[in-house]
């Protein structure tokens, strides 16, 4: 797949931190690869560099950074799954610790990846901004009472000001003065519930004075506002890693692949599987999971398909009636369930859980009208979906 215009914006990045060993020639084979606009062979050159050195950050994080280009520049399903890529390779990052400035820079990445899913708060005023710029200032060095005043300025200038009340809190709670960060961490995620970052300093503070009920609370409604931001879902990870329950990845890997021949046309086919049946059921599965269906809401159900409204009804019909034929067919043939992905999503199914599942592990902003009737609906779902199955997507 030649993509041009991912070039320059890869090639601009700087990797983080590298250690002192490197796999060197992977790695620089992707770069120039990717200079030449070969993006699949670039990529098949940082995988073979992060086999050489599973701790080696560079090649996960330029892997990170192409998929996250790639997901601006194709649509539907290719730049959901890119997404998806990307998130995955940060993710890495978090698990190789002990390096913060890659944590810090991988934890941003998550957090602004699907920033075009999010609410678009409203603009601060000039003013509010001149404020916010000497609340910074005075944050770097370290200057809290002027810090606050800068902020308190820019929220009293623009009151929707999320990151001024964010930022405020935050002088307190580097001051350890938890009680007086509370208020402003918890103002900051009412102005913009869908930032994770107000919500994960919240839990920090919680935290540090041993609200660690109020804490766990907090990171799971971070999760409920936007379940597609895997940095609402990493401080709830680490809290869990940390009391001896790590939280398990649904890694989702479909059996449908999505590529490009030389001409630059999109195709689509069957990743190879040992398992028959489940190679036909991703057929049925193609539709919904590569977002080729459409909504048309004046459409009646015609013989065996119901009227089905919205994209999540579309979605949910399509993986019932492909589980359906998943069980039937292995029934037939006599042997147990062996795809990974349809098994977990079999067992969501026959536990009355398949809702919970797509909603929180599959989630998408199309979701969103059927998401918040469903939570209205279902109060305390969530935690129930997170800690009988403690999986995360």
């Amino acid at each position: 797949m030649a993509l041009p215009l991912l070039v320059p914006a890869i090639l601009a990045l700087a990797p983080p931190s590298p250690p002192a060993l490197v796999p060197v020639l992977p790695t620089q084979k992707a770069l120039d690869l990717l200079k030449e606009g070969k993006v699949d062979a670039a990529l098949a050159q940082l995988d073979e560099a992060i086999a050489r050195d599973p701790k080696d950050i560079q090649p996960f994080w330029i892997k990170a950074q192409v998929h996250r280009e790639l997901a601006k520049q194709t649509k539907g399903w290719a730049s959901a799954w890119h997404k998806e890529c990307a998130e995955e390779s940060a993710e890495s990052l978090l698990d190789l610790g002990p390096d913060r400035n890659a944590i810090s820079q991988a934890m941003s990445f998550l957090q602004h990846l699907r920033d075009d899913e999010r609410p678009v708060p409203p603009e601060p005023t000039a003013a509010a901004l001149k404020a916010f710029d000497e609340g910074e200032a005075a944050f770097g060095k370290e200057d809290w009472t002027s810090a606050r005043t800068g902020y308190a300025k820019a929220l009293k200038e623009s009151p929707a000001f999320a990151k001024a009340a964010l930022y405020l809190g935050d002088t307190w709670f580097a001051e350890k003065r938890m009680e007086e960060a509370i208020p402003w961490f918890r103002r900051a995620a009412e102005l913009d519930p869908s930032d994770p970052r107000a919500w994960r300093f919240l839990a920090d503070a919680e935290t540090a004075l041993g609200r660690k009920k109020e804490a766990e609370a907090t990171m799971i409604a971070a999760i409920r506002v936007f379940p597609a931001n895997r940095a609402s879902w990493q401080p709830l990870s680490w809290r869990r890693t940390s009391e001896g329950r790590p939280m398990a990845r649904l890694a989702f890997k479909p059996g449908v692949v999505v590529g490009w021949d030389r001409n630059g046309k999109q195709t689509i086919s069957l990743a190879s599987s040992e398992d028959p049946q489940a190679t036909a059921i991703w057929l049925v599965l193609a539709s919904a999971v590569l977002d080729t269906i459409t909504v048309s809401g004046d459409t009646a159900g015609s013989g065996d398909l119901p009227e089905l409204k919205t994209r999540f009804q579309q979605e949910r019909f399509y993986w019932n009636l492909a589980l359906k034929a998943y069980r039937e067919a292995c029934a037939q043939a006599k042997t147990e369930p062996r795809d990974r992905i349809l098994k977990q999503f079999l067992a969501f199914q026959q536990e009355g859980q398949l809702d919970a599942a797509l909603f929180l592990l599959r989630y998408r902003e199309a979701f969103r009208p059927d998401y918040e009737a469903w939570v209205k609906a279902n109060p305390g779902a969530i935690e129930r979906f997170i800690n009988r199955y403690n999986l995360r997507p």
